[in-house]
């Protein structure tokens, strides 16, 4: 019986002017370029899909252990989709599928938008599609009222003991206190996805604050305009029938998710629309 060759994985970083985004690659198959973290998201990712597909797991400036700082009143969404590019050149990536999950999908959806002749693919894993408003503060409020009293009673019951949380970065501490809204399993400990990451406060900060402040991913004013659709999903998600199933995807605030889908970008001159059915 043949065995299938398995690629050894392959590691190194990229300079960009005194900040290093290191990147790790993982299996074979269909090029892939997950943005985000070369620490986290390997361990997100299943074995069985390196059988399939090859993943570039990279670095973005907000979470790279060597990091020179620049003028962020400078670092805009356009020098953001400009960092990803040049990822894209050292790594010789074409006609690959760009994936993000949470505010990494919404960031991989900003540079689809800009380069679609090298994207095939964009999956955005829970992400939104408003982000920093009013429409979101709603949506995220009229999703948690559905949670059922246990999961909000641990969920303040882990704000009032922020002890049981000590040892890590506040973003990181923000994110494990808030497990109730973010996991299927309200106490699920994700402490072993944050080991060994090195988070950069002010860039996070940034991007959460100011880059993606009132943000909204369709409007009028796109220069290319986009049209997601539904196409066979990579990997089956089974989620539960009751109303907690808002709740089964790691960023479960928003009403409607793009979990197991993946989404190709259409030609701008589609006559399907501009809006996202997925």
């Amino acid at each position: 019986m043949l065995v299938p060759l398995m690629i050894a994985t392959q590691t190194g970083a990229i300079d960009l002017a005194g900040t290093e985004l290191r990147y790790v690659i993982k299996g074979q198959g269909t090029p892939c370029l997950v943005i985000g973290s070369s620490v986290y998201y390997p361990r997100t990712f299943s074995k069985n899909l390196r059988k399939h597909f090859r993943f570039h797991f990279v670095d973005m400036r907000w979470f790279a252990a060597r990091y020179q700082p620049v003028k962020l009143a400078t670092y805009t969404i356009e020098t953001l989709v400009n960092d990803i590019e040049t990822v894209r050149i050292k790594l010789k990536l074409d006609n690959f599928v760009l994936i993000g999950h949470s505010i990494h999908g919404t960031v991989a959806s900003e540079y689809a938008k800009r380069h679609p002749r090298h994207v095939s693919r964009l999956v955005m894993i829970g992400s939104p599609v408003v982000f920093g408003n009013s429409e979101y503060e709603t949506a995220t409020n009229d999703a948690w009222e559905t949670a059922s009293e246990d999961r909000k009673r641990l969920q303040s019951d882990n704000w009032q003991h922020p002890e049981r949380f000590t040892g890590l970065p506040q973003v990181a501490l923000d994110y494990l206190a808030m497990a109730p809204k973010y996991w299927f399993n309200p106490r699920y400990d994700a402490r072993w996805l944050w080991e060994g990451m090195t988070i950069q406060s002010p860039m996070i900060q940034h991007l959460y604050g100011t880059l993606f402040a009132n943000y909204r991913m369709f409007s009028p004013g796109d220069s290319a305009p986009v049209v997601l659709q539904r196409t066979p999903i990579i990997a089956k998600v089974v989620l539960p029938a009751s109303a907690e199933r808002r709740h089964a995807i790691t960023t479960g605030a928003m009403r409607r998710f793009t979990n197991g889908q993946a989404c190709k970008y259409r030609s701008a001159n589609s006559t399907r629309g501009s809006r996202a059915n997925c």
